[in-house]
Formats: C-alpha cells, structure tokens, sequence
C-alpha cells in the first residue's frame, strides 16, 4: 500500500473538517461549473511524489492550509500539536494515487508561476502554504454526517484547489451508473474496501488503467473546480467524469 500524502502531495482527501459552521448545499451557493479540464497541464511540470500531509482547517474563512516552508512542523510535533477554534486538524490519509502537481494557492492569479503563486503564512511557531477552500456540501440519498455517512449514503464536497493528481496502474472506480465516474484517492485504514453499502445505482470495481489517468480541476480559465466524495467506511474519491457538460446538471 502507498505512502500517506507528502506535504507536496497538499492533498485534502474526502473527509475534510466540514463542520457545523455552515456549509450550503451546491444549490444554494449557487456553484455551477464546466466540467472540462480548467486548464493545460504545464510543459515544464515537476510531479511529487506522496507522502506525509499535516493540514488545517479555518471553518469560519473555510481555508485548508498544509505544513510547508522552511520552518515546516515536523512529524514528531504534529501528533501532540494543539490548534483553537477557527482552526482544527485535518486527519492523516493513505492514499492510492502516484503523483501530484500543486499550481498555486487559492484565490492567486491563474496566470502566477512559480513560488509567488503559493500564499504562505505563520501558524503557532511554524510555515503554512494555503490549499484549498471547501466551498459547498450535497448528500447522497439524503442528509447524514457529514464526517462519517450513513452505511448507503454519500457525502458530495466541493472544493476549489489548484493541484493535479495522477492514477498510473489501477483505480478502484466508483460509478453512479448514469455516466459520472469516481476514482478513490484515500482511505482510513490503508486498505480499499469493495464492500461498502453504496446508494442504489452506484457500484465499485478495480479496474486496470491502460494508460495514466490524469485529474485536472474543472471549470474555466481561472477555475479550479474538485468534487471530492467519501463513504460510510472514510473512503475517499475524485470525480474525473461527468454525464453532463455543467456541475450541477440542472
């Protein structure tokens, strides 16, 4: 089994703190996106490998910030490092992608290359790249915990974050049977599990990738669109095929 996410890898997985603070429904922020690649991956793009990720989470600016810079907290702190409300610890994942390629930070310009494009701050003694930021929440029957789903229901996460992720052998792919096609990045137990109770319509299968299955955020230009989706196991997936030309279709 692969490595967790290494801080380059500025993966956020499935089971992002979304808590009480007040996320809407995609319907009610209003989101609606192309669901086209937003952008042409780099001539000159350097992939990282995964490993290790130490995030955090504002709920009240809804901000993902992960360790990075040259004052990055180390592993031996991070297990006892103690955060206070806006902000809470996003939890370690073990991932199944191979490789990553971070852009920038949100809200930076899309034209931005280089190091200016990341947005760097101090946290509590140490260096901090922002991430991502969790924009709305959709359910699957229906409402359930948003952290922990019901067994036969799925939690939906939009989020805007500029990073390609990169499936070279295999995914275990999660279909909705009407076209929309999910790949699992994560799990909470290092092991993907193929006898989660999904809701009606949607199975799992491993399937064996002819060729590198590439992920690139959706939207337009300067869009950076992911639908991040998780199960009643703390299984995580990417959507990287839609059945309609917008998100939401409707």
């Amino acid at each position: 089994m692969k490595q967790i996410v290494s801080k380059f890898g500025m993966y956020i997985f499935v089971m992002l703190i979304f808590t009480s603070c007040g996320f809407d429904s995609v319907e009610e922020s209003g989101i609606k996106y192309a669901t086209k690649p937003a952008f042409e991956l780099p001539a000159n793009i350097e992939w990282q490998q995964v490993g290790t990720a130490k995030e955090l989470i504002n709920v009240k600016e809804k901000l993902v910030i992960i360790s990075d810079g040259n004052n990055a907290i180390p592993k031996e702190a991070w297990d006892d490092f103690k955060v206070r409300l806006p902000w809470q610890k996003n939890i370690d994942r073990y991932i199944l992608f191979d490789k990553t390629f971070f852009l920038r930070s949100p809200n930076v310009p899309s034209d931005c290359q280089g190091a200016a494009c990341k947005t760097n701050l101090d946290y509590r003694g140490y260096t901090w790249t922002e991430l991502a930021n969790p924009l709305a929440i959709d359910y699957i029957p229906s409402k359930t915990d948003m952290l922990k789903p019901e067994e036969g229901h799925l939690v939906v996460k939009v989020i805007k974050k500029c990073q390609v992720v990169v499936f070279e052998n295999e995914i275990y792919q999660m279909s909705d049977s009407k076209g929309n096609l999910y790949a699992m990045h994560a799990t909470e137990t290092g092991t993907p599990n193929l006898n989660v109770v999904l809701p009606e319509g949607f199975t799992i299968q491993k399937v064996a990738l002819k060729e590198p299955l590439v992920i690139i955020p959706f939207g337009e230009k300067e869009d950076c669109y992911l639908n991040i989706v998780g199960d009643h196991l703390g299984q995580g997936y990417h959507q990287y095929q839609y059945a309609s030309d917008f998100y939401p279709s409707k």
